[in-house]
C-alpha cells in the first residue's frame, strides 16, 4: 500500500496537469500549421503561374486563397491580388469585380483598389474613369511615392483627354520635381496637330498627304507607284489596249483612293504619336507591384 502526502497529491496532479496541457499543446502545433500551409502553397502556386506569364491562372489560384480565408483582411488581400494578376491578363472587367470583393472584405484597401482601378480604366482607354480614379488616389494617398506614381498618371490621363492645363496641375501635386514630366508637357503644348481633312484634300495629289505627316518614305512609294499606274493607263489607252486599261484602272482607283484615305490615317497617326511621346516623357518608368513575400498584406513597391 502506496500512501501520498499533500505534497505528493500536489506534485502528482501537477505532472498529470503539465501532461495533458503537452498533449493539447501538441495537437495544436500540429494541426494549426497545416490549416496555414494550404494558404501558402496556394500562394506559392499563384506566384509561380504568374512568373511563368499565366496571370489567368494566377488570378484564379488568389481568388481561391481568398474564398477559403475566414480572416477579412487577408481576404481582401487575396481578392486584391486576384485583381492584379487579373488585371495582367487584360481581363479588365473581372479586375473591377475583383476590387469591389477586396473592399467589402477590407474597406482599408481603398487606396490601393483606387490606384488598380485606375489602372484597368487607363488600359481600357477609359480616360474619363481613369482620371477620375487617379485624382481620388492623388488624394488619399498614403505615402508620398504612392502620391506621386498617381499624379503621374493622373496628368496623363489629362493629356489623353487634351487638358494639358488638368495635366500640369496634376504634377503640381506630385511629391517629386516631375522636370521630365513638365519638359513633356512643355514640348507637346509648343507642337500642333495635323488636320485630318487637309490631309486628305492633299493625298488628292498622290503621296502628299504622307509628305504632310511626316511620313516620307510611305509618300515616296505612294507617288511613284500611283505615276507607273497612270503611265500604264496612258499607255494602254494610246495603243487602244482596253482590257489592260481596264485592269490598270481599277488597281490606280484603289491606290489614288488609298493615297487620299492614307492622308487622312496618317494625320491621326502623327498626333497619336505625338500624344504618346508627352504621356511617355510624364510616365517614364513609374509602375509598381506588390510585394508578393508579405502577401495577403497588400504593400505596393514603386519604380520612377
Amino acid at each position: 500500500m502506496i500512501l501520498f502526502d499533500d505534497k505528493t497529491h500536489l506534485q502528482f496532479a501537477l505532472i498529470r496537469v503539465n501532461s495533458r496541457f503537452r498533449i493539447l499543446i501538441s495537437v495544436i502545433l500540429i494541426f494549426l500549421p497545416l490549416r496555414g500551409f494550404g494558404e501558402s502553397e496556394g500562394a506559392r502556386v499563384a506566384l509561380d503561374l504568374a512568373r511563368e506569364g499565366d496571370y489567368a491562372g494566377a488570378a484564379v489560384e488568389f481568388r481561391r486563397a481568398a474564398m477559403e480565408s475566414d480572416q477579412a483582411p487577408a481576404r481582401g488581400g487575396w481578392f486584391w491580388a486576384s485583381a492584379y494578376e487579373y488585371h495582367r491578363a487584360a481581363k479588365l472587367s473581372v479586375s473591377d469585380r475583383m476590387l469591389d470583393r477586396a473592399e467589402d472584405a477590407d474597406p482599408a484597401l481603398s487606396d490601393r483598389a483606387l490606384l488598380l482601378r485606375g489602372e484597368n480604366a487607363m488600359k481600357g482607354g477609359r480616360w474619363d474613369e481613369s482620371a477620375f480614379y487617379f485624382e481620388s488616389a492623388v488624394e488619399g494617398a498614403a505615402s508620398d511615392p504612392q502620391r506621386a506614381y498617381a499624379a503621374r498618371k493622373l496628368a496623363a490621363s489629362r493629356v489623353r483627354l487634351k487638358d494639358v492645363e488638368g495635366a500640369e496641375a496634376a504634377l503640381d501635386r506630385s511629391s517629386l520635381r516631375e522636370t521630365d514630366g513638365r519638359d513633356a508637357l512643355q514640348a507637346y503644348r509648343e507642337g500642333r496637330d495635323k488636320r485630318p481633312g487637309l490631309g486628305g484634300a492633299l493625298g488628292m495629289l498622290p503621296g502628299f498627304g504622307y509628305f504632310y505627316a511626316g511620313e516620307w518614305a510611305t509618300g515616296f512609294r505612294s507617288l511613284i507607284l500611283n505615276s507607273l499606274f497612270i503611265f500604264g493607263m496612258l499607255h494602254t489607252a494610246e495603243n487602244e489596249q482596253w482590257g489592260a486599261f481596264a485592269v490598270i484602272t481599277f488597281f490606280e482607283f484603289t491606290w489614288y483612293s488609298g493615297s487620299i484615305y492614307g492622308g487622312i490615317d496618317s494625320t491621326h497617326r502623327f498626333n497619336r504619336r505625338r500624344e504618346d511621346q508627352c504621356v511617355d516623357g510624364i510616365l517614364g518608368r513609374a509602375s509598381f507591384e506588390p510585394d508578393s513575400s508579405v502577401l495577403p498584406t497588400v504593400s505596393l513597391r514603386f519604380q520612377f
